[in-house]
């Protein structure tokens, strides 16, 4: 009876420690079939069980991924996250496959903001950058993340340059508005300098006149006296 006890007790450890791989590959086959939010809820199954399994993590990142929404995408992030804290033996194509998509996913977060291009693009593109420089580090033959590498790169650049363009523009609009302010803060300054001007000039003018006027009385007395010897 012992033995009997035993021996179930076994099978269901067995049939437990299983489960979540069953879950898994479940998930897997929805997935291949596209169905993504399926496989989505049978990789959370899998991680309900075990919430340490990476494959799990890294498939349920990749089937969040596979929905393309926003909030679809915060969630694989956190869950590729999870998968490169649970590497700990450094599984170096598990690492670079999970680092790619995570740029990936940095990628298409950017790209939702690409009408503002404000900061989230920025940023978005600037880890997706990051991203696939680890995984040329780990795997330098991954064409696809030679490519996506030197198309982000390009994008951010592009980006830079037009605020920078932008940021010129606007400087320069502002001194131009500035400019008019000035001339008229001047104009008052200009207008007294005339005026002292004006005034001396005029003052010039009057001992000017002053003196021909007593040298033409000073010729008439000379020729007065001159008339009377």
């Amino acid at each position: 009876m012992k033995k009997l006890v035993f021996g179930i007790l076994i099978l269901f450890i067995f049939a437990s420690c299983d489960k979540e791989k069953n879950y898994l590959r479940e998930g897997n086959k929805d997935f291949e079939e596209k169905q993504y939010a399926k496989a989505e809820d049978n990789f959370r199954k899998s991680l309900n069980i075990d919430s340490t399994y990476k494959k799990a993590q890294f498939n349920l990142a990749n089937s969040t991924y596979k929905q393309n929404k926003e909030d679809q995408y915060n969630q694989s992030l956190l869950y590729y996250e999870k998968a490169l804290a649970q590497d700990t033996i450094m599984d170096t194509l598990f690492t670079a496959n999970t680092l790619y998509n995570r740029g990936n996913t940095n990628f298409k977060l950017a790209l939702l903001d690409s009408l503002e291009k404000g900061e989230k693009y920025n940023e978005g593109l600037k880890k997706a950058v990051e991203d696939y420089k680890k995984t040329l580090k780990l795997n330098p033959q991954d064409s696809s993340a030679k490519y996506n590498l030197s198309l982000a790169m390009r994008l951010l650049k592009q980006n830079q340059n037009k605020n920078q363009n932008k940021q010129k523009k606007k400087q320069d609009n502002k001194n131009q508005q500035q400019q008019p302010k000035q001339q008229k803060q001047n104009k008052p300054k200009q207008n007294k300098d005339s005026q002292r001007m004006l005034e001396a000039l005029k003052n010039n003018e009057k001992n000017t006149l002053e003196k021909l006027k007593k040298e033409k009385e000073k010729k008439m007395i000379n020729s007065r006296n001159a008339k009377d010897w």
